[in-house]
């Protein structure tokens, strides 16, 4: 299983003009590759527990990354075992390396032997610019760069490192036996530091720009302003970031995760030549997980492994580089809620999928392809019928979620196969206070809110009707 922090489908199998991802598009060419996969929430932490749990995330009630949400999750519902624990006690050699769960959130006992997680803080690894060549550093948060191209071997950084010791595993693993190999990247998520050859692979125009940079027309703010968790990074910056803003506030401050990294503004439009930077920047860290991506898979099939292998490649979450005036994640926008899901497996041939794919559905999906009984716990679906008929047309739906304002709003949405469908419930009593509808047949950019439009009233209500029904608010 392989996971990738903060990846967006900006990879050459997914079509887009922008990505040098030789190693994962080689894999999609083996594999049943889904173009339209969704996360549940988009946040590393929720989504990642829910992928891990097999639950969603009003199950699991985690909306936060606060230190202590996993225990107490855990210690409310015990019967929700982890697929790294239910694959143990099935007999398996489970091994985790890098970011399965969000930092400091895992399980000990859940694996056959210690994780590979990197230091405290590993996602804040840069280089030491004085001295190029000494080991990799942690930076402190908020006077951490948010870029670097260090003239380094790949290893000089966790990713490779991180791959080197899979490798070890894999050739160490006794064949007879099961394994379980999760590997973790934490890159593309920020800061942005890859070997200065990936950044050479890349030469960013103009093109590149998102093309839709403004908040979607009719949209309320709740539904792209992601900053509302940054209040105390721009104190910190010695800045007061409204908290609602106004519509036209909202965008100045917008992206406030990327923001608050040295480097970036923190505040105002960003101009196009820094968002050509940061857009470069992000594409040469995911150049860097492919390179190594494809190790961990040349190694793979130099074993005898690979013929009964199953591999699942994903993302937590999608990555706004601009689009709807944001940056980061942590939106129900389609831009931060899709994914890539590539899944390789035994007997499966190789297609592409317009079914409407959900990380909820990996665990059961896991199971089904090794043979084993579903906990009863489990709230996915298992994907294994679209493997098997990639092209059919059962009708299918995806569903996201994600707070805002300190938890006071929650908006759901329902992703069909033409519309995106969005609700905002105050949580004080549960009424609707906004609603959101894009029509991606005629708007696949989200521009414009058509939930007010008087002849979108039926649909409106229809969509309303199916979101609650499948959220289970009915």
């Amino acid at each position: 299983m392989i996971a990738i922090d903060d990846l967006r489908p900006i990879l050459g199998c997914y079509a887009d003009p922008r990505a040098k991802t030789p190693n994962i598009d080689r894999l999609a060419a083996r594999g049943v590759l889904f173009e339209r996969a969704y996360c549940q929430y988009a946040k590393c932490g929720p989504s990642r527990l829910s992928v891990m749990t097999g639950l969603r995330p009003d199950s699991i009630g985690i909306f936060n990354h606060r230190k202590d949400s996993a225990t107490i999750f855990r210690k409310r519902r015990p019967d929700a075992v982890s697929l790294a624990r239910y694959l143990k006690e099935q007999g398996y050699q489970t091994r985790g390396l890098g970011k399965i769960y969000h930092d400091g959130w895992d399980v000990a006992s859940d694996w056959s032997a210690s994780t590979f997680p990197g230091r405290d803080n590993e996602m804040l690894e840069i280089s030491d610019q004085r001295n190029p060549n000494s080991p990799s550093m942690i930076a402190e948060r908020f006077a951490c760069p948010v870029m670097q191209n260090p003239d380094v071997p790949d290893d000089h950084l966790f990713a490779g490192r991180m791959t080197d010791e899979a490798i070890r595993i894999m050739h160490k693993q006794d064949p007879a036996q099961p394994l379980f190999l999760a590997v973790g990247y934490r890159r593309p998520q920020l800061p942005f530091v890859a070997p200065r050859r990936f950044y050479d692979l890349h030469q960013p125009d103009s093109s590149w720009l998102a093309k839709n940079q403004m908040p979607p027309h009719n949209s309320p703010v709740m539904a792209w302003f992601n900053s509302d968790g940054y209040l105390g990074a721009a104190r910190r910056a010695k800045l007061k970031m409204p908290n609602p803003p106004s519509r036209d506030e909202g965008p100045l401050w917008n992206g406030y995760e990327l923001r608050s990294y040295t480097g970036a503004p923190n505040y105002g439009f960003i101009d196009q030549k820094t968002q050509l930077k940061l857009i470069h920047a992000y594409a040469a860290c995911v150049s860097y997980v492919d390179a190594q991506i494809g190790k961990l898979l040349k190694e793979l099939e130099k074993s005898n492994r690979q013929s009964n292998t199953i591999i699942i490649l994903w993302s937590d979450h999608g990555w706004h580089l601009g689009e709807q005036s944001a940056w980061s994640k942590m939106t129900n926008i389609e831009i931060a809620t899709r994914v890539p899901l590539i899944i390789v497996a035994p007997g499966m041939k190789p297609a592409r999928t317009r079914y409407l794919a959900e990380l909820v559905d990996l665990y059961p999906t896991l199971c089904e392809l090794a043979g084993l009984e579903k906990p009863p716990h489990l709230e996915g679906e298992s994907l294994v019928p679209v493997l098997q008929l990639p092209g059919r047309n059962t009708k299918s739906i995806a569903l996201s979620q994600h707070t805002r304002f300190g938890e006071k709003y929650m908006g759901r949405a329902l992703r069909t196969e033409r519309y995106r469908f969005v609700a905002w419930f105050k949580k004080k009593d549960g009424r609707i206070i906004e609603r959101e509808l894009y029509d991606h047949q005629t708007d696949a950019l989200e521009t414009r809110n058509i939930a007010g439009d008087p002849d979108q009233a039926v649909r409106v209500k229809t969509l309303e009707s199916q979101l609650l029904q499948s959220f289970g608010l009915h």
